[in-house]
């Protein structure tokens, strides 16, 4: 739903999928983040369209790095794995973003619509492995959200 006055999204009410939330607090509220910028993208109008997709990168950017430095941090095995699917996402992100940035809306449109499955695949195989790995080793976060324990 938009303000059509404005044509900004009304605030997100995606919510990551309780199967894909993996115990891990500073993990699960970044992933939360991730599904509801991507949730923001797909309602906002064409003319914000380009400008929630930046939001979008710019968080999956952070994010994305965030895992790779706790997974060099704690000699993760199969982290090069993992980060090169961090850089599949933003290197087809960044070249979408620069047709959407030439008017091609509709291409930014589809990628925001395929990456809910990317997203639900990589959670369940790469984040599940690096947050079990976690545990085992006794890996403790210390960014956690506001109100939360890492």
């Amino acid at each position: 739903m938009t303000d059509h006055a404005t044509d900004v999204p009304a605030p997100s009410r995606a919510a990551l999928a309780p199967e894909l939330l993996l115990g891990e607090p500073v993990t699960d509220a970044t992933h939360e983040e991730f599904v509801q910028l991507l949730d923001a993208a797909a309602r906002a109008a064409d003319d914000g369209f380009l400008a929630a997709l930046d939001e979008w990168i710019e968080h999956t950017r952070h994010h994305f790095g965030q895992e790779e430095t706790w997974m060099e941090a704690m000699n993760f095995g199969p982290q090069h794995c993992h980060r090169g699917e961090h850089q599949q996402v933003l290197a087809v992100a960044d070249a979408v973003r620069v047709k959407v940035a030439e008017g091609d809306v509709t291409l930014g449109r589809r990628l925001v619509s395929e990456l809910p499955g990317w997203f639900d695949q990589h959670v369940r195989s790469m984040d599940a492995m690096m947050v079990g790995y976690m545990r085992e080793h006794g890996f403790t976060l210390i960014e956690a959200p506001d109100g939360q324990a890492a």
